[in-house]
């Protein structure tokens, strides 16, 4: 079986993020529009910022508190650019507010369109799929490292 630089750095980043600790995460699908004006990062961070100011609140803005993200976007000629991603909620007992404000942030940003597909993420397996090779040019390149952001505790 031949091996691919991809593939090595596939399962680096799969070894990598699985070892992240989460408390009660999410696997995410968020679609694009295609747009020469902003950037899909830019984007993504938008919505992020709005995500972490709505949930987390007064935390966010004076604690600097954000929530642990990890976004791999996935695109080609065929398929539309969509985000796979895994956020962690910190606080379950607000399950039903966080899937709500994962909805309108996303809505509230540029290039969000409204297929939007959030399930708790019940094992690892998502990692493996969010990181697969196809539909990405690069798996290195399609990881958003400028908006991963990871809770050290």
């Amino acid at each position: 079986m031949l091996i691919t630089a991809d593939a090595v750095h596939r399962d680096s980043i799969r070894h990598y993020f699985k070892k992240i600790h989460l408390n009660d995460p999410f696997a995410i699908t968020l679609t694009m529009k295609n747009n020469q004006f902003r950037s899909h990062s830019e984007n993504f961070r938008h919505f992020m910022n709005r995500l972490n100011q709505s949930y987390l609140g007064n935390a966010y803005r004076k604690q600097r508190k954000r929530l642990t993200v990890i976004p791999i976007i996935e695109a080609n000629l065929l398929v539309k650019p969509h985000y796979h991603c895994v956020i962690d909620n910190p606080y379950p007992e607000r399950s039903t507010l966080f899937v709500d404000l994962v909805r309108t942030c996303w809505s509230e940003t540029l290039l969000g369109q409204r297929q939007i597909d959030i399930q708790k993420m019940e094992n690892l397996g998502w990692i493996d799929y969010m990181t697969k090779l196809a539909k990405k040019g690069n798996i290195a390149d399609s990881v958003d490292w400028i908006n991963v952001h990871i809770n050290t505790k």
